[in-house]
């Protein structure tokens, strides 16, 4: 079974359906939705992102993703809005089997895009997702010397993952960060 989850509507939709040929259509929508005559012609339903944060309508729509998997295909095309970019954010993180979007309405394929986190990265950001620390506490908990713990610091950092407190003594995780831990 092919799955199309998406927050497209109308001749872009329509697009993306006849590329992907699903057998179920899931839509998502955040606040009033609107049915239109092609929604109606395609099997699916519509689901409420109701989350009131980013992490909450990322999780939501990671359940939805995986459920979805279960069955099998899944393909994700994605609109601008609110739901837009957590839902490619989620199909990358996900491997789903296509990710389309559409420019001018014509429909755009992308390459599925990976996440690079080292396990000692990784291992700093779910640290830094509990409390703020400095360099040194980071060294002592991840048990690496200072220069590593700079050199992953600095690299988080570039990705948008950890940032310096105000004092330039701690880190902490930003948004991005939070996200990706999902």
């Amino acid at each position: 079974m092919k799955t199309l989850i998406t927050n497209l509507r109308g001749q872009c939709l329509f697009n993306v359906s006849m590329e992907t040929q699903p057998d179920g259509l899931i839509s998502l929508y955040r606040g009033k939705y609107r049915k239109t005559e092609l929604d109606s012609f395609l099997k699916g339903g519509e689901i409420q992102i109701n989350a009131e944060n980013p992490q909450g309508a990322l999780t939501r729509i990671l359940e939805i993703i995986r459920g979805a998997k279960i069955h099998g295909e899944v393909y994700v095309a994605y609109g601008a809005g609110d739901i837009g970019p957590l839902l490619n954010f989620a199909a990358n993180q996900e491997g789903v089997d296509g990710i389309f979007s559409c420019y001018q309405e014509k429909v755009v394929r992308f390459p599925p895009l990976q996440l690079k986190i080292s396990k000692t990265r990784l291992k700093i950001m779910k640290l830094l997702a509990q409390k703020d620390l400095t360099a040194i506490e980071i060294g002592e908990e991840v048990e690496i010397s200072r220069a590593m713990v700079y050199k992953h610091l600095n690299g988080l950092i570039e990705m948008g993952m950890v940032k310096r407190s105000e004092s330039m003594e701690k880190y902490s995780l930003t948004k991005a960060g939070m996200l990706a831990l999902i």
